[in-house]
């Protein structure tokens, strides 16, 4: 990621706890100089969504899920076209 973004960063805005678990909304921000997924750098700023899960088994981190609005990262970078309006 801090190569294909070496800018990288992210934004937490909601965590929840709940026994060894731990489930955070969040928000990354980065400029693509670097290949990503096989994607040449575009040089275009991306915000992305995420949402990431995460369980702890004696206080180390075990297990980490996340989503990401991976769509939406591709729309900024241009390799998919967005919405159109009608």
């Amino acid at each position: 990621m801090f190569t294909a973004f070496p800018d990288l960063h992210w934004t937490l805005h909601d965590t929840i706890a709940e026994g060894n678990r731990i489930m955070t909304f969040s928000t990354w921000t980065g400029t693509h100089r670097g290949d990503f997924m096989g994607i040449p750098a575009t040089g275009r700023s991306v915000t992305v969504e995420a949402w990431t899960l995460d369980r702890y088994r004696d206080t180390q981190l075990a297990e980490s899920r996340i989503i990401m609005d991976i769509a939406g990262m591709l729309t900024q970078l241009g390799v998919i076209p967005g919405p159109t309006t009608g």
